[in-house]
């Protein structure tokens, strides 16, 4: 790497902590370890990571309101969260509270690695984008200046609420925005209307966008959570090294 990337992680077992400290700086990282979550938020604007590895299960405060500290400072971070509840209730949790992947336990140090990279390969693209004006979720390009929307080559008329819709979902493109949020980011916070209104205009978006809206594809419905504009595929590594058992949990 050019540059060295700072990573915090957060997690109570030792035994996870030195693995991945050691394989994560094998490929060049800058470590940072806290096995507690109020540690590590009190060092997180310190730090200014790159990235955040964050065990749900901590002896002070969870992996998921860690998340939303975050979230609400604003940061966009990548946290990829670390979990033995790998139940569809617990990734939902997980993803709408703000991490933007997750990372059942036991895994290997492969799978781990490949994890990190891909985020950060996402997160770097995604900052070059906003600096040129874009946004670019694979073949969906939106200009900042002018507003126009296009689609594989193909312009996209969109209303003003619709354009704005669009931005904030592309804007954590991968991530899982609850009803609340949306409502507050682009209808604001004072808005006393019917909060159908934005699965109304999810609708009208699919309508638009989706080659068939009644199963869509790129703009997800996240059972009782809320909406999440897909990208590319998640790395998911096949390796046989050494896996990682959690202690405790």
């Amino acid at each position: 790497m050019s540059s060295t990337q700072r990573l915090m992680l957060v997690d109570d077992d030792e035994i996870i902590i030195e693995t991945l400290v050691y394989n994560l700086k094998r490929q060049g990282y800058e470590i940072y370890p806290f096995n507690k979550g109020s540690d590590a938020l009190a060092q997180f604007d310190k730090i200014a990571p790159g990235l955040l590895i964050l065990d749900w299960n901590l002896p002070d405060i969870t992996g998921p309101e860690i998340c939303k500290i975050i979230r609400s400072r604003p940061s966009d971070v990548p946290i990829l969260m670390l979990t033995a509840r790998a139940g569809p209730n617990e990734v939902a949790k997980g993803l709408s509270s703000g991490a933007d992947d997750y990372l059942a336990k036991p895994f290997s140090a492969v799978e781990m690695i490949a994890r990190v990279q891909a985020l950060l390969r996402r997160s770097n693209k995604d900052m070059l984008s906003a600096a040129s004006g874009q946004l670019v979720v694979d073949d969906l390009i939106i200009d900042l200046d002018s507003k126009e929307v296009m689609q594989g080559g193909k312009h996209i008329d969109l209303s003003p609420k619709e354009f704005s819709l669009l931005k904030v979902l592309m804007q954590n493109a991968g991530k899982t925005l609850t009803t609340e949020t949306l409502l507050n980011r682009i209808w604001g916070p004072d808005f006393s209307g019917d909060v159908k209104t934005v699965a109304v205009h999810i609708r009208w978006l699919r309508q638009k966008l989706e080659s068939d809206p009644k199963n869509p594809k790129l703009l997800e419905t996240v059972q009782r959570s809320g909406y999440r504009l897909n990208k590319g595929k998640n790395l998911h590594a096949d390796d046989k090294q050494e896996t990682l058992t959690p202690h405790g949990e």
